[in-house]
């Protein structure tokens, strides 16, 4: 089933933006069927953090094909709610995927990511690629 949103994670960017194929060819075919790509801050700040200047414009123009959300204070609630209940039984989530999470439960759609360990959580989705 091809989702009609999708929650991007940093590392499903990157590798789009280093055009790994599988990656690409699989973004390209949710394109087609209209897809709606939703970044939140903390990914463009994650892509930004390890690219070099020469690369903004390849970045921009990845994320002008992706809907922009914003945070809020209910979305960062439900990440620390997730970080309190995850964090002693799952080393190694970061606060950044916990807020992905809990991006991807406020817009109702699945995640995108290649870390489905740093998503235990059975209230959201993982895109499966």
């Amino acid at each position: 089933m091809t989702p009609e949103r999708l929650v991007l994670d940093t590392n499903v960017v990157i590798d789009l933006l280093k055009k790994v194929p599988a990656v690409v060819d699989r973004f390209l075919s949710l394109v087609e069927v209209q897809t709606q790509f939703l970044v939140c801050p903390i990914v463009v700040a994650e892509v930004y953090a390890g690219a070099f200047q020469r690369e903004y414009k390849d970045v921009e123009a990845l994320f002008d094909l992706c809907s922009r959300v914003d945070l809020d204070s209910d979305t960062g609630r439900q990440a620390g709610i997730y970080a309190n209940q995850y964090a002693k039984a799952y080393q190694g989530i970061a606060l950044e995927d916990y807020v992905l999470a809990a991006t991807a439960r406020a817009h109702r759609c699945p995640l995108w990511t290649h870390n489905r360990k740093h998503y235990p959580m059975d209230d959201i989705v993982l895109f499966a690629t």
